[in-house]
């Protein structure tokens, strides 16, 4: 698409129908607005002008767009100047997206859980600016060329995100510069959360295992059985070890170059799965890499199918997903087919949770969880699936990992529990 037009196709036939990878991407390359003008539409939220306004500026910028340009520039004036990383910066802009597809840019909803309000607003305030100029830059870009037709297209559409982000910022008003978190003012969230409101981290993939069957995992790979799900292989891998969807996905890595997960079958009960954990920070946390030894004889029916297929493929076979979200879509589905009633979503997290739970039943938790895991330190199991949760699982000889995670924090757990229990004073 010509960057000099905004199409009406882009957004899914929204609003603004705009290309939301040229205006939002790249914040970096786009400079702030001159000047610090407040509004010139006498402080009234919301307020558009007309497309019959009286242009008294021929030759210049039209009456239209330069008051949407000043209303804009007090909106982005509003917001203190901040830098994220590439990531947070590709999260909010999602984030962002999507409260723009659902009408409102207000960040707070009923029922919504405290991260994802406190992430909805600073996608908000982070956004909306780099939004707001890079469409006042193709707006005076399309006054310069006489684009009659884009000019128009683009005021309107100018209009039209300046005021929803008027609105959201008079619900939401940004920090003030140099003020502490803490000593402002209290969020809507806490003023308007009510008995609705799920707790904090209630709907981590941590907490509903508890919603779920003890053969919950059985059940979704029969079912993938049943329908010859396509991604069967993938889905056994992460059945029988606690590895990330993005571990499969082939790529560099800080300790070389990972194909997938790899299979080698040395004989009938003596199954190794290798994984290169790609969640290492730059090489300074994870394991490098882990081996984990399988007897698949005893191990369940993925661990057998995992086996089975390397032997098919001569006792050596890699697993990866080309595309970590066609996988995760394609496993939402299959979960939808396997629980109808839609308790849980069943995400590749679901799975490593559930994973982590069980080995920490059949190992005990601590070094041996934490290298499975791809942990540097057995700190990081805490996180995920509670032991009260795992199911004891057969068949896991031994685990291996290039850096040894550092350990001591379950030991140390375990201490102090038995030593509270021990000061309990006596029931007579």
């Amino acid at each position: 698409m010509d960057e000099n037009y905004l199409g009406p196709d882009a957004i899914s036939q929204n609003e603004i129908g705009v290309d939301v990878e040229q205006w939002l991407g790249n914040a970096g390359s786009v400079n702030p607005l001159d000047g610090k003008e407040g509004r010139q539409d006498g402080g009234s939220v919301g307020r558009q002008d007309c497309s019959d306004q009286a242009d008294n500026n021929e030759g210049g910028v039209p009456t239209a767009l330069a008051q949407a340009i000043l209303r804009g520039q007090e909106c982005c004036a509003r917001v203190p100047e901040r830098s994220v990383s590439e990531k947070t910066a590709k999260d909010y802009n999602g984030a962002f997206l999507r409260m723009w597809e659902s009408g409102s840019l207000d960040p707070y909803s009923a029922g919504i859980a405290f991260d994802t309000y406190y992430h909805k607003r600073a996608a908000l305030h982070y956004v909306a600016p780099i939004a707001i100029r890079k469409l006042v830059k193709r707006a005076l870009a399309a006054v310069e060329r006489q684009d009659g037709f884009a000019q128009a297209d683009l005021t309107h559409k100018l209009q039209q995100l300046v005021t929803k982000v008027e609105i959201a910022f008079d619900l939401e008003p940004p920090a003030e510069p140099n003020v502490l978190p803490w000593l402002g003012s209290t969020s809507r969230f806490h003023q308007m959360a009510g008995e609705g409101t799920p707790e904090r981290g209630a709907n981590s993939k941590k907490h509903v295992l508890s919603k779920l069957s003890e053969a919950w995992d059985k059940d979704l790979w029969h079912t993938a059985v049943e329908v010859k799900w396509r991604f069967l292989l993938q889905l056994a891998v992460q059945l029988t070890i606690p590895a990330r969807t993005e571990d499969m996905v082939q790529g560099d890595r800080p300790g070389g170059y990972s194909p997938g997960v790899i299979l080698r079958l040395l004989e009938p009960r003596h199954l190794e799965i290798e994984v290169k954990p790609c969640k290492s920070h730059g090489g300074l946390y994870g394991t490098g890499g882990t081996i984990i030894i399988v007897d698949p004889t005893l191990a369940d029916e993925p661990a057998k199918y995992l086996a089975q297929s390397c032997q098919d493929a001569g006792a050596n076979l890699v697993v990866f997903v080309e595309s970590n979200n066609a996988y995760r879509k394609a496993l939402k589905v299959l979960g939808e087919e396997a629980f109808p009633d839609g308790l849980v979503t069943i995400t590749p997290s679901v799975l490593r949770n559930q994973m982590i739970a069980d080995l920490k039943k059949t190992l005990g938790g601590g070094e041996e969880v934490a290298a499975a895991s791809g942990h540097s330190t057995d700190r990081t199991q805490s996180k995920y699936g509670r032991y009260q949760h795992g199911r004891q699982r057969k068949g896991y000889i031994a685990i291996a990992s290039v850096r040894v995670p550092r350990a001591g924090n379950v030991k140390r757990a375990r201490q102090l529990s038995r030593d509270k229990a021990s000061h309990r004073p006596k029931q007579d």
